[in-house]
């Protein structure tokens, strides 16, 4: 691949996701809608697939590829974080509220997306495996707790009984998810190029070495790393790198290893400012190629020309009744304000980039074909889109209730 096509890949997918970005929160969304739409502006769905003198130009397969990795690494970085900013403390408020909102919240819409991917298939005449039905139902369960945790930061909702409730239905949520995502690869990969009895001992050692030895040395480093020294800071990189690698190697994807160093390092706010310093700009440069890579490499418009608009919208509709009808339900069990149970919905209905990571892992593996991975990838662009006003409304009837 010639080093122009990159540089001027780059560049567009760059200056495209800042304004996407930008145009995004000026909407009141989240930078992420911004960045993927930029990823589909640039992609087959509409530039690419209108001009195809462009994807010659620039996004050719080995570009897009290569800009695949790059925002590999940035999710790699961002996940790290993500894991160090872990904070459970929020489960002693309404304890049995959150237990509830967790297991209902994920169970309903599991349970319903399996069952409208089965019928979909059975309608197209076209079966999915187990496995494959299995993977769409646990996609459909995922909340995003980044894009959650910005919402609630946004709303102004930070520190509140909601919002804490919130953020800990989606910690327990993901940690449920990324479990099931683990056991189902775990399972998948033996049968299909996997490598075998080798990977199950790697993995007892893996888990064995991060429960160990290198918790304890991240808890020797938590004082160098609140002080920001650069020592320190490169040798819990070089952690992550081995792990994300191990992790990858074992077929649980490289954001899972990285996720597991970040939950491993001490409750430390300053430690936690001191790695956001460090490694939030290069994530904000990053992590932007991760989306654009999925919208470059996606084309809608062949599920829209092909008449499968109805199975993004039958994704998106089990989606939304499962997951904010599950919290509902959850709520009138725990007897909760019905205010909070349809904030606390709302919230959990945001997708984001959580959704986005296990689609594409999903698609890396084969066991979502593409018509699937479109509309799953449209309802996770819709219930994060949709998750702002709704709040807004929400708030709204509230004030001219009590006026």
């Amino acid at each position: 691949m010639p080093a122009l096509t990159l540089i001027v890949a780059l560049v567009l997918v760059l200056a495209a996701t800042r304004l996407g970005g930008a145009l995004a929160r000026g909407c009141g969304q989240p930078a992420v809608i911004g960045e993927i739409a930029a990823g589909l502006l640039l992609g087959p769905t509409l530039l690419t697939g209108a001009m195809p003198a462009l994807g010659t130009l620039a996004f050719t397969p080995a570009a897009i590829a290569t800009i695949g990795k790059i925002g590999d690494v940035g999710a790699v970085l961002f996940l790290f974080l993500l894991g160090a900013e872990f904070d459970l403390a929020s489960l002693r408020q309404r304890p049995r509220a959150v237990l509830l909102a967790s297991k209902i919240g994920m169970a309903l819409p599991v349970a319903l997306g399996g069952l409208a991917a089965w019928a979909a298939s059975s309608w197209l005449a076209a079966p999915l495996p187990p496995m494959s039905l299995a993977f769409i139902a646990l996609a459909c369960g995922m909340t995003a707790l980044p894009v959650l945790a910005r919402i609630v930061t946004e709303r102004g909702l930070a520190g509140s009984v909601i919002g804490n409730q919130a953020i800990a239905c989606a910690v327990l949520t993901d940690a449920l998810s990324w479990a099931l995502l683990a056991a189902l690869v775990f399972v998948w990969l033996p049968q299909h190029g996997g490598h075998g009895p080798m990977q199950f001992v790697v993995a007892a050692a893996y888990l064995a070495l991060l429960a160990g030895p290198l918790r304890r040395r991240l808890a020797a480093l938590a004082t160098a790393l609140a002080a920001g020294r650069r020592i320190a800071q490169a040798e819990v990189l070089l952690y992550v790198a081995a792990s994300a690698a191990t992790s990858a190697w074992l077929g649980l994807h490289a954001l899972l290893g990285a996720f597991a160093i970040g939950l491993l390092l001490p409750r430390n706010p300053q430690l936690v400012v001191g790695l956001q310093q460090f490694l939030s700009p290069l994530c904000r440069w990053l992590l932007p190629c991760f989306f654009a890579a999925i919208g470059l490499s996606t084309d809608l418009g062949a599920l829209l020309a092909g008449g499968l608009w109805w199975l993004a919208v039958l994704m998106t509709a089990v989606a939304v009744i499962g997951k904010v009808g599950g919290c509902l339900l959850a709520g009138a069990l725990a007897r909760m304000p019905r205010h909070d149970a349809w904030m606390l919905g709302i919230l959990m209905n945001t997708r984001g980039m959580m959704e986005l990571v296990v689609l594409n892992l999903g698609r890396q593996l084969g066991l979502i074909a593409e018509p699937y991975f479109s509309a799953m990838l449209l309802m996770a662009i819709a219930t994060t889109v949709m998750t702002s006003p709704w709040l807004r409304a929400i708030e709204q009837k509230d004030s001219l209730l009590k006026a």
